[in-house]
């Protein structure tokens, strides 16, 4: 979850408007900051509640365990919680993640913006995790919302074993959830190219050099 606050919080202020560079029609979902702040409320409260479904399933003569135990069809239901192999690998995902895109943050500095930018006194910043991909900060985004999505809905997980997914609601947050982050990526992902292109064009030669030494856009070795 740490992960995941890391990689949808922005870590400096928007861009000044004769700083913002031209971007694709994909640019407004990265520009509304509600849509972040909505999928962070969600897994948080996700979280939150599976460590209580969990503390309640360990005193379970308790009288306000007992209720919330109920809600959620008795004590037999929420012994099915475990670590599942795929929420593991979530966890390990998502926490990826959010190093990536920290790593990102303290490589570019005050560079780093969710709005697509070209400041005043930029530089091309080729060290750190821009040494092994040009758009490292995406790779860490698709870590993280894959990896939560893994955890919160895996097998072993309460949405899964406490039958939260078959429930209306539990859908409907899912696909809120989906949506939100699905919108998100493609928007950020789609801009990869007028990135490039962006920066070919202010730093020319040099930038060619760092294409040639990193060709990958988000994978090394694969893409």
């Amino acid at each position: 979850m740490v992960g995941l606050d890391i990689t949808i919080t922005p870590p400096h202020p928007p861009p000044l408007k004769d700083e913002e560079a031209p971007s694709t029609s994909w640019e407004v979902l990265v520009k509304l900051r509600c849509g972040p702040t909505l999928v962070k409320i969600i897994c948080w409260f996700a979280a939150f509640s599976e460590l209580i479904v969990i503390s309640a399933a360990l005193v379970p003569s308790c009288n306000l365990s007992r209720q919330i135990l109920g809600l959620l069809g008795g004590k037999e239901s929420v012994d099915f919680i475990h670590a599942s192999p795929l929420c593991i690998m979530g966890t390990a995902l998502a926490a990826l993640g959010g190093m990536i895109r920290y790593s990102c943050y303290r490589e570019l500095g005050d560079l780093f913006t969710f709005e697509m930018s070209i400041k005043r006194g930029h530089r091309l910043v080729t060290t750190g995790p821009y040494s092994l991909t040009r758009h490292p900060g995406y790779t860490g985004v698709v870590c993280t919302v894959v990896g939560i999505a893994m955890l919160h809905t895996g097998p072993g997980s309460m949405a899964r074993e406490c039958g939260i997914l078959e429930s209306r609601v539990g859908m409907a947050v899912l696909c809120m959830y989906l949506g939100l982050t699905g919108f998100i990526t493609i928007g950020l992902l789609g801009r990869m190219g007028k990135e490039d292109e962006a920066l070919k064009e202010m730093f020319k030669e040099e930038w060619e050099g760092w294409v040639r030494r990193v060709p990958w856009k988000l994978v090394p070795g694969v893409w």
